[in-house]
Order: structure tokens, then sequence, then C-alpha cells
């Protein structure tokens, strides 16, 4: 029997500043974007984790003025679907959580000087954001 080669292990991104994780997580969503699963493209899904700024009720205001706005622009990127969660425990503990046609889409919008200010804004200090890739697991 022979052995497999190994394949090199992609470094994680760890607790680096928010634009060094993010360039560490698109070039390696980059990496990832010919992958095909059963004939189907790959979705990503974008989550970003965070502290919001102001209480919950001022936040939810600006977030929904701002994406109300931004929502056909995002559209026209590629993001299929926005959902945003908060912790019943510590409500201004934010998870935002996008599904994406195409990586080109998140790195054009995500870059764009109006979505920075926006997290800016919204959150205390820098988002945590990842990039995660679709998989063929079972689901339900």
């Amino acid at each position: 029997m022979r052995a497999r080669p190994r394949r090199r292990a992609r470094p994680k991104a760890g607790r680096r500043s928010g634009r060094a994780q993010h360039k560490e997580i698109t070039r390696s969503a980059t990496h990832d974007a010919a992958i095909t699963l059963g004939g189907r493209r790959v979705k990503y899904t974008v989550t970003v984790r965070a502290r919001l700024r102001e209480a919950p009720a001022a936040a939810k205001k600006y977030h929904d003025e701002v994406t109300r706005a931004t929502k056909d622009a995002a559209k026209q990127a590629g993001d299929l679907t926005h959902v945003v969660y908060l912790d019943p425990q510590d409500p201004k503990a934010f998870l935002g959580v996008d599904t994406w046609s195409s990586i080109e889409g998140i790195q054009k919008f995500a870059g764009s000087p109006q979505i920075r200010e926006f997290f800016g804004k919204l959150f205390d200090g820098e988002p945590e954001v990842h990039v995660w890739v679709d998989s063929d697991w079972n689901r339900w």
C-alpha cells in the first residue's frame, strides 16, 4: 500500500488586525474559488462578529437605514442573503451572516469606503470577519 502524499495545511488566520485578517481570509477564499461540489458552484458564507457601539435600538435603526440604502448594490455584487443575530444574554453581541455567490463580490462590496465607514460607526472596535465555503456534507 502506497502512502498518500501529505497536503500542506494552510495556516489559520490568527488574532491579527482586521485588515491583515481580511487579507488572509480573502487570499484563502480566492484559492478555494475554483472548488465545485457535485457540479454546483460553491457559495461563500461571511460571518461578522462584533460588539455594537450603541444601544441595540439605536444600532438597529442605523443598521436598517444603511442596509436599506445598500441592499441593491449588495445584491448586484452577489449577496444572496443577509441575517443578523443578537445574543439574548448580551444584546450588544452581534453576529451577521451573509451568503455570497462570488468572492469577487465580497471583496468589492466589503472593501468599499462606505461599508468600512458603516462598520466603524456600528461596531465598537474591529469586527471579526470570516469567510466560509459551502460543503457537500449532510444538512437539514
